[in-house]
């Protein structure tokens, strides 16, 4: 039986990026949209681990962790915080709260996987990349953009407008979870998606 995952996250991008990867290595994944959504989910899911974001409009991350260790929920299983705060004080914070990692966007999948499987105590790593989340007209664009091309010049290569460029480079900041061209770059290469 595989095994289950709970991720929770408010951000849809984020929710179904994970999904997929996670999915694709063989584990049984629900996502939840917020902390009392994860709790319902948690319930009558009984997940084997959680990875839950700590900026939430509802209640954060370490409220909610609070609420999944109590009823009705009652989670033993391990707890992995994947969010974007980076500062110190919010990783001790996590840890305090009971998580046994602490991840920060932006993440690779393939580290995530890993530490996944850590926590699981999984023997073996998925072998193969995790599917990209990207249209083949964005990997297109993150492509171009790495060779260190300019916004005008992807528009000229691709003929499209700068604004189109601008458009497919915001979705891909949105669905990678992170905040520029560098940064999607260097997590598309990591992932092997381009």
């Amino acid at each position: 039986m595989a095994r289950r995952i709970l991720v929770v996250d408010d951000e849809p991008d984020i929710r179904r990026l994970v999904q997929e990867a996670l999915s694709s290595a063989g584990y049984d994944v629900t996502t939840a949209a917020n902390g009392k959504e994860a709790v319902r989910m948690c319930t009558s899911f009984l997940p084997d681990l959680v990875l839950l974001d700590i900026m939430m409009p509802d209640a954060d991350g370490f409220t909610v962790a609070g609420w999944l260790r109590e009823k009705p929920a009652n989670l033993t299983n391990p707890i992995i915080f994947l969010t974007a705060r980076r500062e110190i004080d919010s990783k001790l914070a996590g840890f305090r709260s009971g998580a046994v990692d602490y991840v920060t966007k932006p993440f690779h999948i393939r580290e995530l996987l890993a530490r996944v499987q850590v926590h699981l105590k999984e023997p073996e790593l998925a072998k193969d990349a995790p599917p990209s989340p990207l249209t083949e007209r964005e990997r297109e664009v993150v492509t171009l953009l790495s060779d260190g091309r300019t916004y005008k010049q992807v528009a000229n290569a691709m003929r499209l407008s700068q604004s189109t460029v601008r458009n497919h480079l915001h979705n891909v900041y949105c669905k990678l979870g992170v905040v520029d061209r560098a940064q999607a770059v260097i997590v598309s290469r990591d992932n092997g998606w381009i």
